[in-house]
């Protein structure tokens, strides 16, 4: 018997593995590590369990037949849907404002971008020229260090995609839940 691939099959520990084969979980521990032989485990019950994941049901003769219909899968929990669909809108409605606030934070920079070259381009006298082209810096580097790091197009695109996401997992869950509605589940 190879227990480890069962164990997988099934999704068992070791303790529920020995328990079932009715031997210490120790003495399964020891087997699948090969320390100890495989003859020391129950083999009616190791057997069944071989049989069962094959679709087979052992006979208790030494022969087996087809197992019964396999049990359904429990229906989803509708108010457990629910709820996470409420969850998704109420965040969706959140992360609009966040993306929102954003382009409102942005726009002032945004105009800068737009007006610097403007303001470059100015062919008239100016009273100190140093001064203004500094200012004119200072004017479009604070515009594109915080378009860079707090709501420009990176910054909006990362939430447009968070939104994205959400707005699919709402989809999903209505549609499941209409589904689910529609078939009286």
């Amino acid at each position: 018997m190879h227990t480890p691939a069962l164990r997988t099959l099934f999704g068992l520990s070791q303790n529920m593995l020995a328990e079932w084969l009715g031997v210490a979980r120790s003495s399964l521990a020891l087997t699948e590590r090969g320390y100890q032989s495989t003859t020391a485990m129950p083999g009616t019950q190791a057997l069944r369990l071989q049989l069962a994941a094959k679709g087979l049901v052992y006979d208790g003769a030494g022969g087996s037949f087809p197992a019964p219909p396999a049990l359904p899968e429990p229906l989803p929990n509708p108010e457990e849907l629910a709820y996470r669909l409420q969850q998704c809108q109420t965040k969706i409605q959140g992360l609009k404002l966040q993306l929102d606030i954003l382009h409102r934070r942005a726009a002032p920079c945004a105009a800068r971008l737009v007006a610097a070259p403007a303001l470059r381009a100015y062919p008239g006298p100016v009273e100190n020229p140093q001064d203004e082209a500094d200012w004119i810096s200072l004017f479009e580097q604070q515009a594109r260090r915080q378009l860079r790091s707090t709501c420009g197009a990176t910054a909006r695109r990362l939430l447009e995609a968070r939104l994205a996401g959400l707005q699919r997992e709402a989809e999903v869950l209505a549609e499941g839940l209409e589904k689910d509605a529609e078939s009286g589940a």
